[in-house]
C-alpha cells in the first residue's frame, strides 16, 4: 500500500469491491478491482460516535464509504468486504435501534453483497482505521514514479538555454527571463 504507484483507474465494466474497517477512533476504507486500490477513504471519529458499539462503527464505516464513493458504486453490483462476521447478515436482520434503520435508509438503491474478509486479509482497511496522528498519515500517502527522472536532469544540465535561466534567477530572485 505504500510503495508507488500505487492506485488504478477505474474499469466500470468490472465490478468495485470495497474493503472497509472501524477501530478505535476512525474508519477506513479502500476502494478495489482486482485487488488493486483505487482510492482511500478515512475519517476520524466525532466524540459521540465514540460511545457506539462495535458493530454500529463497523456500520457506519460501511455506510460511510459506500457513500463517499456513490458516484462508482450507485447502479452497480458490488462487494463490500468487511471484517465484522455479523455485518454479513444486517441486510437480512430485523433492525433494531433508529441508528441502525437510518444506516440502513442511506443504502436504499445500491446493489451488494457484504462478505467476511478476517481482519489479516483486510490490512489496507485496517491501516486507514487506526491511522489518527496526521503524522501517520502521511505513510500511506501515495505519490507518483518519476521513471525518466534521471534522463530528464541529465539533459536539463546539457541544455545551455536553461542553465542560463536558472543562473539569472540564483543570482537575482526578482529578475525575470526574457
Amino acid at each position: 500500500m505504500t510503495s508507488p504507484p500505487v492506485l488504478i483507474l477505474p474499469n466500470f465494466s468490472i465490478p468495485f469491491e470495497v474493503e472497509c474497517d472501524a477501530a478505535g477512533r476512525g474508519i477506513g476504507a479502500v476502494l478495489m478491482q482486482h485487488k488493486q486500490p483505487i482510492a482511500f477513504f478515512s475519517k476520524a471519529l466525532s466524540d459521540g460516535n465514540l460511545s457506539k458499539s462495535v458493530y454500529e462503527k463497523e456500520l457506519m464505516a460501511l455506510v460511510l464509504s459506500i457513500q463517499h464513493w456513490r458516484h462508482y458504486l450507485l447502479g452497480r453490483e458490488f462487494i463490500v468486504y468487511t471484517d465484522h462476521k455479523s455485518l454479513k447478515h444486517f441486510l437480512q436482520q430485523r433492525v433494531s435501534s433508529p441508528d441502525q434503520q437510518c444506516w440502513l435508509a442511506k443504502l436504499l438503491g445500491y446493489q451488494f453483497e457484504v462478505k467476511y474478509k478476517p481482519g489479516i486479509e483486510n490490512r489496507a482497511a485496517d491501516a486507514l482505521s487506526r491511522c489518527v496522528d496526521v503524522g501517520e498519515m502521511n505513510t500511506i500517502i501515495s505519490f507518483p514514479l518519476w521513471s525518466d527522472r534521471q534522463q530528464l536532469l541529465d539533459e536539463l544540465a546539457q541544455d545551455v538555454y536553461i542553465q542560463k535561466l536558472a543562473q539569472e534567477v540564483q543570482n537575482s530572485s526578482t529578475s525575470k527571463p526574457v
